[in-house]
């Protein structure tokens, strides 16, 4: 820097320099110039790589701020789903003791002198007093930290009792179901209560969107993909407002009293501990597709496409939304 200040002093020297000849003074003045105009450029270019990387770094302490603010965010709702976790595992457990009597009372019911219809609408309340206290004990599992056994599962069967447990409310909703299923399909290993209740919301979140139009086409379909067993659930409701960011917790497009919006984040919980993917994509011709790939059993994991990082705590949200099934 002192010597940038002292060339116009010596440019001065050089042109009223006496004793050099006149040709010499103004190449003197010449080469002073020159080099200040160097010089200059070199100290404007230093500087604006200086203003270029404070800009960088400002913007890089801006998005940190941001992922900070983010991350506390985050840990407030992990704290406050941890808290609810623990409340819902000391309900879970008062609730055994009655529906203990009402599976007791529903399978007297059953095996008493009733008509067949009778007999069979005791059933489906047994059937669904033992998935409630099927779902009761997974709550009490999460309260604990108690991970679900995986077994082998039949995607084909486990769609056909999400379909039977589903059936009164298609009807009541005007909504029509289009079942497909591919014959000969492997296994994928899961826990099947958590599969379900992956089927069961995906397919009342859709009931719900086509209710607000109403009424419409459910289409769920199973096919083999490789290494993979393919769930597909297809309706020609209004279609997701917004698909890349359905399975992010809290968002829901409808009412609190709708939903919190954990409904589908769960679902994308629960893929991920069982090392599969779960998409969502509207259709051309209207509606929207969640597709859901599981790896078949023996086989390797399947790459997640959704950014996990993204997604608050899904391990912990997939196991305290499991009755959240009409959440979103």
């Amino acid at each position: 820097m002192l010597v940038i200040l002292s060339l116009p002093a010596f440019a001065a020297w050089s042109l009223f320099d006496s004793n050099a000849p006149a040709r010499v003074r103004n190449l003197r003045l010449v080469l002073t110039l020159v080099t200040m105009m160097i010089m200059g450029a070199i100290v404007f270019l230093r500087q604006h790589l200086l203003d270029h990387e404070l800009m960088r770094l400002l913007r890089t302490s801006e998005e940190s701020y941001d992922n900070l603010k983010t991350l506390q965010t985050q840990l407030i709702q992990s704290e406050k789903l941890a808290s609810l976790g623990q409340l819902v595992g000391g309900a879970a457990h008062e609730l055994n003791n009655p529906l203990t009597a009402m599976l007791g009372y529903s399978e007297l019911l059953a095996e008493s002198g009733l008509t067949e219809e009778q007999r069979t609408l005791a059933s489906k309340i047994a059937l669904q007093v033992r998935r409630t206290r099927t779902l009761i004990a997974s709550l009490l599992n999460f309260a604990r930290q108690v991970p679900g056994d995986k077994v082998p599962v039949d995607a084909n069967t486990m769609v056909q009792t999400a379909v039977k447990l589903l059936q009164p409310q298609f009807s009541s909703r005007n909504v029509t179901l289009q079942v497909n299923l591919t014959d000969a399909l492997p296994q994928i290993s899961g826990d099947p209560n958590q599969l379900l209740q992956i089927l069961l919301h995906i397919s009342g979140n859709a009931l719900q969107a086509l209710e607000e139009v109403g009424g419409g086409i459910l289409s769920i379909k199973t096919r083999k993909k490789e290494n993979a067993v393919v769930l597909e659930f297809s309706d020609n409701g209004p279609g997701a407002s917004d698909p890349e960011r359905v399975f992010d917790p809290f968002y829901t497009t409808r009412t609190a009293a709708k939903g919190a919006g954990l409904g589908l984040s769960a679902c994308y919980g629960i893929i991920q501990e069982h090392q599969g993917r779960i998409l969502c994509a509207n259709r051309v011709e209207g509606g929207t597709t969640i597709t859901v790939e599981l790896p078949a059993v023996g086989t390797p994991p399947l790459t997640v496409t959704v950014d996990s990082s993204e997604k608050l705590n899904a391990s912990a949200l997939a196991t305290s939304s499991l009755n959240l099934r009409s959440d979103q």
